[in-house]
């Protein structure tokens, strides 16, 4: 799809941070894939200066790791870690959640937009003419949307951890392929999400989320499921 490729207004370090992560939301790279830094400058025509910076940053937000015989590779988690992982932004997301309903800062106008991006995922389906493409559009969707609350809260930091452990999350995802045909039902989950946002009850809006990301986990981490709880 042509988003793939768009990298302009980045410095050349960014260029290749938003290609690795590009790669990750589109399903190519997977959890240990090697990440070869004269390949990459080749293939972005750049130097490898930039490219040994980005994997740098990469590293930084823990979806890279680095060792000096190994070089630099997608990160690889145990069950035990993707749990920790789908915890830990489970317990973030539910407080920026606290946060937008309490201080009431969803107005209609949001509502409208995050319908919209539901709707895109389904919508825009037909244009993707590759498995890859649609793979691409329906995470980079979906990253939107929750990226979107995640800012509306006005919490910084958490967003940008939110934002990382989506990612790492995405890898775990992405090595196993059953676990993509939950793409076919992010559309209506998300407009569901948007009808349940709309009543303004924390209580069901988080009950919800649970349960939406609960989907995940089961999809993931089938026989650790029972494991994963949400102190509402």
């Amino acid at each position: 799809m042509e988003g793939i490729h768009r990298y302009e207004k980045q410095s050349l370090s960014d260029m290749v941070v938003s290609y690795v992560k590009n790669r990750i939301l589109a399903g190519t790279l997977k959890s240990g894939d090697r990440l070869i830094e004269t390949d990459i400058s080749e293939e972005l025509m750049i130097s490898r200066a930039p490219v040994r910076e980005a994997m740098r940053i990469l590293n930084q937000q823990g979806l890279v790791t680095f060792s000096p015989r190994k070089g630099n590779h997608v990160i690889e988690m145990g069950s035990a870690e993707m749990m920790e992982v789908f915890e830990i932004r489970t317990s973030l997301e539910k407080q920026t959640l606290h946060k937008i309903l309490r201080k009431q800062l969803l107005k209609e106008e949001d509502l409208r937009r995050l319908t919209k991006i539901a709707l895109d995922m389904k919508d825009n389906e037909q244009a993707c003419q590759t498995e890859e493409d649609r793979v691409f559009l329906f995470n980079t969707l979906d990253l939107t949307f929750h990226k979107y609350l995640w800012e509306l809260s006005g919490n910084v930091r958490r967003a940008r951890i939110l934002e990382n452990l989506y990612y790492q999350l995405l890898i775990a995802i992405n090595e196993d392929i059953s676990s993509q045909e939950i793409l076919e039902r992010k559309s209506e989950e998300h407009l569901a999400f948007v009808e349940v946002l709309s009543k303004n009850d924390l209580p069901t809006v988080v009950h919800e989320f649970y349960n939406h990301i609960r989907a995940y986990v089961k999809a993931t981490l089938p026989t650790e499921e029972k494991n994963f709880y949400l102190d509402c």
